[in-house]
């Protein structure tokens, strides 16, 4: 009797162990072959001036348009300000492209707002607006986080437009750098110094930049930087006879992959020889 409980024993356990060694095996090669792919746009659009003096908020959904991005990080938006016909940009701008508009402010003046918005036709999660440092009397800084979903990821998105002072953006960059949680993470924006710079050289000890290397560095200072669970596709700068008008800045795109999540659950069902139903069957045939 005692050989055949054995027996028993040995026979159950095979087909369990099976399923928990290959549920561990494939879970983690899907895991490994899946990502979703994303298009990140970043445009400083000088609250919709252009060269041309004139204020065009069409033109600027037109170039977005254009770009096809499914994120947009937007810097220098105006909200209910005197200068812009008290516009709702953000609002405008969500209902012309179809996406959803995030925005908040940094400055308050005439009565109006002025800030950053991060338009996009994913799944927004949450959003927050992270307070830079700045001085007192100097234009308020912020960096406007808004989590979406991306494939089977949750991804931060950090929008930001650091100030004019060397010394200040350098502070701004290592608050920015101490927001950053363990998810993916885009970061964008008008950064106001080059690659070389202080606060650049800061946020790229943490994270990638999207730009080929030597693109443009000595002049470049709108950057879509990646944490290293972004795999970068390509990056472009939108120069056409529209974008070289609509704002003093050109927007600049990154498609990008977020790597899955690696799911290290194994088998859901049976797990060990530990298993009730294991142990029931065996006291049945005793």
């Amino acid at each position: 009797m005692r050989s055949w409980r054995v027996a028993l024993r040995v026979f159950l356990s095979i087909p369990c162990m099976g399923i928990l060694a290959g549920g561990a095996g494939m879970g983690e090669a899907r895991a490994g072959q899946d990502a979703a792919g994303v298009s990140v746009m970043t445009y400083n659009i000088r609250h919709a001036e252009g060269l041309d003096g004139k204020v065009d908020l069409d033109r600027i959904a037109a170039v977005i348009r254009a770009a096809h991005a499914d994120i947009v990080c937007l810097q220098e938006i105006d909200r209910d300000l005197p200068r812009t016909q008290h516009m709702d940009f953000p609002k405008l701008l969500g209902e012309k492209l179809g996406m959803t508009a995030v925005f908040e402010p940094n400055y308050l003046f005439d009565g109006g707002e002025y800030g950053n918005a991060t338009l996009t036709r994913l799944e927004v999660v949450s959003h927050e607006n992270l307070k830079l440092p700045a001085p007192r009397g100097v234009e308020p800084r912020g960096c406007l986080r808004t989590t979406v979903r991306v494939g089977d990821r949750t991804v931060d998105v950090l929008n930001a437009h650091l100030g004019l002072d060397a010394g200040q953006r350098k502070d701004q960059a290592d608050a920015i750098l101490k927001a950053i949680r363990n998810v993916p993470t885009i970061l964008a924006g008008d950064f106001n110094e080059h690659a070389t710079e202080p606060g650049v050289a800061a946020l790229l000890t943490r994270l990638r930049d999207t730009a080929e290397r030597g693109a443009a560095g000595k002049e470049r200072i709108d950057f879509i930087l990646v944490s290293s669970d972004v795999d970068v596709l390509s990056s472009r700068v939108l120069s056409t006879p529209e974008t070289m008008i609509a704002s003093d800045h050109l927007p600049r795109v990154a498609d990008v992959r977020v790597k899955a999540a690696i799911d290290k659950a194994a088998d859901k069902g049976v797990h060990d020889n530990d298993d009730e139903r294991v142990t029931e069957a065996i006291e049945e045939g005793t």
